[in-house]
């Protein structure tokens, strides 16, 4: 077994010593040497993996292959109950797949379920090979260096043993095959010749070539069956590694998540390529050196030109192959940013939809999928004429050697020239694997080096110095950290994709003002460094930081936007590059990122995260986190099934499951960044009590906060300023001290945040049933129903904010799931829709009654719904979708008719062989004058070698055209299906994205994809070619021997019964292939998304087991599906072997009763069906097997609800509407889906123009639903909304969304530039984006950019803080100039002066327009002029301010005064200046004259 410590290699050779558990240690301690830059440059201190999996036991070397071995027993008892027969079967049960009767009688009856597959062996998990490779891979680095080393020798090596025997087993199949073709074949057309030969030579030849055609098919068989176990293992022990490596990176860098997904689903598939097919290059040594020495012998030196044909022809195959790999990697780096581009659009559909943006969505993605198609037309074309060619390559050399020969004077007997032939054919199948072996060679070198460059990519590197003194928890002495700056060739390589993370999110490097990481990035930054290579730069955030915590303190961190507060954890976390001073940790970390991140399982397993349940710990967790009646609300309690990003609780949920997360963890340090950002005001100081006071009063806790009002119960706080420590100390001094500690506070007071005396923020959720604590008497808010999205989300944009910096310190963090879940909830009115836009509870829907008790025997209900499978075959309509997106049946009767004539010119050029080896000399047959044979004393010589050579130049001209052709239809299929499911995508309801995955709407755009772009095509160019060959040679074969066709009766019921039941099972296998898949994809994308997290907690090893087992589901599925195809390849071959007996059968027994030329076509076209009939058949099952992605495809293309039309003529109103702003809702209802309770219940209200109106309620209440309704993300029940007197229900969606605007709470860039999210549709001119800019406060941030409005924003926009990116998204509504806009409060995550900025604006920017606030802090709404409250789906208010607090029974009221404000001061005026929003007077004294 694996010992506790294990010795990796570092870039230069050192060993690096790598802990079972994970956690690492440098040899020489955690001093600052191992971080530094090696060499080479690429990596700091490269370290292999981490050695998370345990070894299996060590065996000896003479028992090394025991088990292998026993593969060649002919015979073994079968083991009842064996998980993975495979490794229990003989020789033969392997060969003839023995194994998989059961399967397909199961398939065949239609009653095969996942759970009948059989289980990956040990030796076929992804576990074991992982293991072996990364041993290598060590090997590799330290004897190559970490410069020099490869991957691919790696891979080589771990499968050579296997390859070479499979090798051995290749050259006995080549060596029948020679046998057969060339040897017998002119044995018996000899025979046919000679007069009166021996019957029982004649017998004895059919029976020898029974024998030698009977074991190639058996060894064949056995080289694939070899190594498709062989691709499994290398492919799921590389997955293994790569995902291994991941988990350990520190940062992404210049690898994007699409790009990370692309290398598992595509890159490991090119490397189980490899392992089928690459050996088969050996075919053509081994084939040719016989088969030139045989020809010479049979034929002369003229056989030598046709030797020399293959001989040419075999650079034009490499070359063809080498350019199809250089094409594909081109074309692999744009899938890349295709995948990346569908990943960015999928997690910011809502936002897109409402801002009705499709088109610029459809342009940007289309345009890019233009230049994949190119890439896919150039690589598909050369692949086609590689494949086109090759059948005619022995007609080609037949031709010339023939023609040669005769003219030169010899006579060609039948006998000669299809002995030839049958050669010839032989060697053709030295060049029939020959393209697709290249292939995988080119492509899996590819992957290779993409694996490579992920591979030596710098782990995360924890501090292992412990402090000196035993009391301290963490030691800071003179340090300053940095982040990387990204690799500037990666930078250009996405087109300023900027994959590379900063901050919280993981390194990143970012120019000050946003510039893309690189040259730019450097100029003007502080403490600037001068790196000699471009990726080695970093940029230094952090500046002389000296910070002692001792244990079991609470330390309060605060500071203005951009001063640094989120790069401090990252800095602990090991997240950032120490580049200068010491730091020493003593503890293990829980961490509590800013933006939850939330895995798709259930509340219970969030919070456990690989723990043990203990059910006292857990109580005290969720009473701590206030998460009890969150549980009573769920349809499941704790139980309950998180959707993908969260999208069925609130950002407030999703904050305290992840508080409680750190808290079950029971860790020693605990850094929470911001976690009070989602929660309302009582709620938060329930959790700083309960959670922070109480539960973790013994721990160590790194407190950063915006909610000041907490800071005066630290130990110590720190206030930061441009990345530096500027204030340290507890609140009185700091007070005292009237520096920027006292500046923000009292800035916090004037914000109308928190009054001095303990007043907390007016929040509509603290009207709540309050409850008493199990643990303590104090009342505590008891409802934590879904806190308003915004709320939460704004929060978090203020902590996003905390770590960008201003204008002129670098964005040193961003969101802390490596690539940020910002855009998850992009657009979002509230966040996630309420908990009634969920399938909550049939029955009682969002108004469950939070203390009845649940249903017993109800099970969790699944909120993602399960991925569909399709049954039985592949339907018509299936096959119609792609003949219609290839252009139509003309088309495609067209293209199918190029491929009869290409194989009619072969079969002429045989047919015609025939006929002037009969002609002879053109005068009758003599047997006493031998000359009368002789074709070259025939008169008409010279015509027939001028058609017979006329042959070639038909079969090269059909072939090419052929190949055209047919490119230029399947990928106008592709590309067609492809804009198809996207144009349907973008066409669904907002609900639809709610329940299905991005992982598994992703796999569409990804694998299927490229199943229906490369596979497809080229599976079903091989079975069409395949298949004319095949019935052009079985009518050859009956017009010689009429007899023929009695046996094609049980032959043809033997081969329909085959491919009946192997359809049934390989298409089914198929399926489970394609919907296995999906769970380990997002598994992949959400482990890349918590990445930080998953560090913080060392749950590496959780994570990578759960990743093997997905992965060897997968596998498992892949290989039975690739067993499945020799199961009927087997059975086909040696049903085919009949076909050459009875050839040869009755060659022997007519004899004398037919000519030797026909009896040679005979035998050559028998001899090449035997192996041809299994392909065309196992081709055209595994073709349909490939349909299913099409019909994957064509389910979201043709299957899937849409919304209602972007236009509609005649209805849609005037350009200039809506030119009043009047917004009426009458009797309006609205459910999110039917059978589920109305949300909003029968709203009638009127709104005035440019009326500015503030919409509040208690969680549930409908405010969000408001918003949704108003965009119509869903239909109404019954009712109308009007805006200016016009049904919006009856106008288009783009005519409606496309004239409102809306201001999330979480802002949303994307990859472009800042024009691009400015103006996507190019409507404005540079004056009118710069006053835009200049409204919102961002036009000397982006002036200050090199490229100004061409400035590139990278992914999530992260090379902007969250203030900024708010602001270019205020921007983004001002340009619109919309008569109404809606407000989603996105202020309460910024500081207050930041705040201050934005109100100025929004009071400025948008007085002429109709204002809707959907508010979750009360004060921010008390200047409005008029405030809606909902209850339940009901408007129960509906007046001004003053009105609804001067009355004593208004729910408006309650709320104030539930939250501890005395309404009283506000009647009076006395709390006037700390109600407003912004403190500007216009403001203030409008609201003294509506008060």
């Amino acid at each position: 077994m694996m010992t506790s410590e294990k010795k990796s290699t570092s870039k230069n050779g050192a060993a690096v010593p790598t802990l079972v558990d994970g956690t690492h240690l440098t040899e020489h301690g955690s001093g600052d040497s191992a971080r530094e830059t090696s060499v080479n440059g690429s990596t700091s201190n490269y370290r292999s993996t981490a050695n998370l999996i345990e070894a299996p036991s060590s065996k000896d070397t003479s028992s090394k292959y025991s088990e292998t071995l026993k593969i060649l027993l002919p015979w073994r008892p079968t083991k009842k109950g064996s998980k993975f027969p495979l490794d229990d079967s003989g020789l033969f049960a392997n060969i003839y797949v023995r194994w998989m009767d059961p399967l397909v009688r199961k398939a065949t009856k239609g009653k095969i379920k996942p759970s009948d597959l059989f289980e990956p062996s040990p030796n076929d998990s992804a576990e074991a090979p992982s293991k072996r490779l990364r041993d290598l891979w060590e090997e590799e680095v330290k004897k190559k260096g970490i410069a020099n080393a490869s991957y691919y020798r790696v891979a080589l090596r771990s499968i050579r043993t296997r390859w070479i025997a499979s090798t051995l087993v290749l050259l006995l199949s080549l060596m029948c095959s020679f046998t057969s073709a060339a040897v017998i074949v002119r044995q018996l057309l000899e025979y046919t010749e000679t007069p009166n030969p021996d019957f029982r030579i004649g017998i004895a030849l059919v029976l020898g070539m029974l024998f030698t055609e009977l074991m190639r098919v058996c060894t064949i068989n056995l080289v694939y069956i070899l190594n498709y176990r062989t691709g499994i293992r290398l492919m799921g022990g590389t997955l293994t590694l790569v995902f291994e490596k991941i988990l350990h990176l520190r940062s992404l860098k210049d690898k994007s998540v699409g790009e990370l997904v692309n290398l598992l689903s595509n890159d490991g598939m090119r490397l189980f390529e490899l392992t089928t097919f690459g050996i088969f290059v050996v075919n053509t040594p081994i084939l040719f050196i016989p088969g030139s020495v045989y020809t010479c012998f049979i034929l002369g030196p003229w056989a030598l030109v046709g030797v020399a044909t293959f001989i040419l022809f075999l650079p034009v195959q490499s070359l063809l192959g080498k350019i199809v790999a250089k094409v594909r990697r081109k074309c692999i780096g744009i899938t890349d940013e295709r995948v990346r581009m569908m990943s960015e659009l999928l997690t910011s559909i809502k936002l897109i939809k409402m801002y009705a943006w499709e088109k610029p969505f459809t342009k940007k993605i289309g345009d890019v999928r233009n230049r994949e198609r190119k890439k896919l037309e150039t690589a598909g074309f050369v692949q086609a004429m590689s494949i086109a060619f090759n059948p005619a390559v022995p007609v080609i050399a037949a031709v010339l050697s023939f023609v040669g020969h005769t003219m030169s004077g010899n006579n060609l007997t039948p006998a000669q020239a299809f002995a030839v032939v049958s050669v010839f054919n032989a060697l053709r199948y030295g060049l029939a694997l020959l393209p697709n072996s290249v292939r995988a060679w080119g492509e899996s070198g590819v992957a290779a080096k993409r694996i490579k460059s992920l591979l030596i990519m710098e782990e995360l590197q924890p501090y292992r110095e412990k402090p000196a003194d035993p009391d301290t928890a963490v030691d800071i002495k003179a340090a300053t950290f940095g982040w990387d700056v990204l690799d500037i060739k990666g930078e250009k390589k996405r087109k300023a994709e900027g994959s590379e993370k900063k901050g919280k999110g993981g390194p990143r490097g970012r120019g000050r003002g946003g510039a893309p990481a690189g040259k730019q990035a450097q100029k003007g930054k502080e403490g600037g460094m001068d790196e000699e290579e471009e990726e080695r730069k970093r940029v230094p955030i952090l500046f002389d930081i000296d910070l002692t915590i001792p244990k079991g303190s609470l330390i309060g961190v605060c500071g203005s936007v951009g001063s640094g507060k989120s790069s401090l954890i990252s800095a602990i976390l090991s997240q950032m590059r120490l580049m200068a001073g010491s730091v020493a940790v003593d503890g293990r970390f829980a961490y509590v990122a800013q933006q939850a991140w939330i895995l798709n399982k259930s509340v219970q397993d969030n919070i456990l995260f690989g723990q043990p349940f203990n059910q006292e710990r857990y109580n005290r967790v969720v009473h701590a986190c206030s998460l009890q009646a969150d549980f009573k609300q769920l349809p499941d309690g704790d139980q309950t099934e998180i959707g993908e990003r969260g999208v069925n609780i609130s950002g407030g949920q999703k904050q305290r499951i992840s508080l409680a997360r750190a808290l079950y963890a029971d860790r020693d340090i605990y850094l929470l960044d911001d976690p009070l950002s989602a929660v309302d005001a009582h709620v938060g100081k329930h959790i700083f009590q309960q959670y922070i006071q109480t539960a973790l009063k013994d721990k160590t806790v790194l407190f950063v906060t915006h909610q000041l009002q907490y800071l005066k119960d630290c130990n110590e706080i720190l206030v930061l300023k441009h990345g530096r420590i500027t204030e340290k100390g507890v609140h009185s001094q700091l007070m005292s001290a009237k520096k920027e500690y006292a500046n923000l506070i009292h800035s916090f007071h004037e914000d109308g945040e928190e009054q001095e005396e303990g007043d907390m923020i007016v929040n509509q959720e603290d009207v709540e049933i309050m409850t008493k604590s199990p643990l303590k008497t104090e009342s505590v808010q008891g409802s934590l129903k879904r806190k308003d999205s915004k709320r939460s989300s704004k929060r978090s944009l203020r902590r996003e904010d905390s770590t960008r910096g201003s204008t002129r310190l670098r964005r040193s963090y961003s969101v802390r799931s490596t690539h940020s879940a910002t855009s998850e909830t992009a657009g979002h009115i509230e966040e996630p829709p309420e908990i009634e836009d969920l399938d909550v509870n049939p029955q009682d829907g969002k108004n469950q009654d939070l203390d009845a008790p649940k249903k017993q025997g109800d099970g969790p209900k699944a909120l993602v719904t399960e991925e569909e499978k399709f049954r039985g075959s592949v339907t018509l309509k299936t096959y119609w979708s792609y003949i219609k997106a290839s252009g139509g049946f003309i088309v495609c009767s067209c293209t199918l008719l190029l491929f009869i004539l290409s194989t009619g010119s072969m079969v002429f050029s045989n047919w015609w062989l025939t006929l002037w080896l009969n002609q002879g000399s053109g005068v009758p047959y003599n047997e006493s004058d031998p000359s009368t044979l002789n074709i070259t004393e025939n008169p008409r010589l010279n015509v027939y070698i001028l058609i017979y050579g006329m042959c070639l130049v038909a079969v090269l001209v059909l072939a090419f055209i052929k190949g055209f052709c047919y490119v230029k239809v399947t990928l106008g299929a592709s590309s067609r299906l492809h804009k198809a499911v996207f144009a349907s995508i973008l066409r669904c309801p907002m609900k639809f994205f709610d329940v299905t995955p991005t992982g598994r709407i992703l796999n569409r755009f990804s694998r299927d994809l490229d199943e229906v772009d490369v596979r497809l095509p080229l599976n079903m160019q091989v079975y069409l070619e395949t298949l004319f060959i095949v019935v052009a040679s079985i009518l050859n074969i009956c017009v010689v021997f009429p007899w023929f066709v009695l046996a094609l009766v049980p032959l043809g019921i033997l081969f329909f019964l085959a491919n009946y039941f192997f359809r049934h099972v390989i298409r089914e296998l198929k399926r489970f292939d394609n919907i296995m898949r999906s769970p380990w994809f997002s598994h992949v994308t959400a482990s890349i998304q918590g990445l930080h997290t998953i560090h913080a907690y060392q749950q590496e090893k959780e994570f990578l087991h759960n990743f093997i087992t997905l992965l060897d589901r997968n596998n498992a599925a892949m290989l039975m599906y690739n067993m499945g195809t020799r199961w009927l390849a087997v059975r086909l071959d040696s049903m085919a072997l009949v076909i050459n007996t009875m050839a040869a059968v009755m060659v022997v027994v007519f004899h004398g009763q037919i000519p030797a030329s026909l009896a040679g076509l005979a035998l050559s076209y028998a001899i090449q069906t035997s192996g041809l009939l299994q392909l065309m058949v196992r081709t055209a099952s595994e073709t349909e097997a490939r349909f299913t992605s099409v019909e994957r495809i064509t389910h979201y293309s043709n299957g899937l609800e849409e919304e209602a039309p972007a236009r509609i003529k005649g209805t849609d109103p005037a350009e200039s509407w809506p030119e009043q702003g009047q917004v009426q809702f009458d009797h309006y209802k609205m459910q999110y889906r039917e059978n589920l309770p109305l949300v909003l219940k029968g709203i009638h209200c009127d709104i005035h123009t440019n009326e500015s109106i503030g919409i509040v309620g208690r969680t549930g209440s409908g405010k969000s639903s408001l918003g949704v309704a108003l965009f119509r993300l869903v239909e109404p029940a019954d009712g109308v909304i009007s805006i200016d007197g016009v049904d919006i229900s009856k106008i288009g969606l783009q005519s409606l969304r496309s004239k409102l605007s809306i201001i999330p709470q979480d802002p949303v860039l994307f990859v472009g530039t800042v024009r691009y999210n400015l103006d996507p549709f190019n409507q404005y001119s540079d004056n009118q984006l710069w006053q835009a800019l200049e409204r919102s406060y961002m036009k000397d941030r982006i002036s200050a950019l090199e490229k100004q409005l061409e400035a590139p924003v990278i992914e999530n926009g992260e090379n902007f803080s969250v203030g900024e990116r708010q602001l270019i998204c205020m921007a983004r509504a001002l340009l619109r100039n919309s008569k109404i806009i809606l407000l989603d409060e996105a202020t309460a995550a910024i500081d207050s002066e930041t705040d201050s900025l934005i109100q100025k604006t929004i009071h400025e920017a948008f007085t002429g327009c109709t204002m809707m606030t959907i508010a979750h802090r009360l004060n921010t709404v008390l200047n409005c002029d008029r405030i809606m409250v909902m209850e339940d789906g009901h408007l129960v208010e509906f007046d001004t301010p003053a009105a609804l607090m001067s009355k004593t029974d208004s729910h408006f009221r309650a709320m104030l005064t539930a939250s501890g404000t005395d309404v009283s001061r506000y009647l009076t005026g006395s709390a006037q200046t700390s109600a407003t929003l912004g403190g500007e007077e216009s403001g203030e004294e409008e609201y003294d004259t509506k008060l």
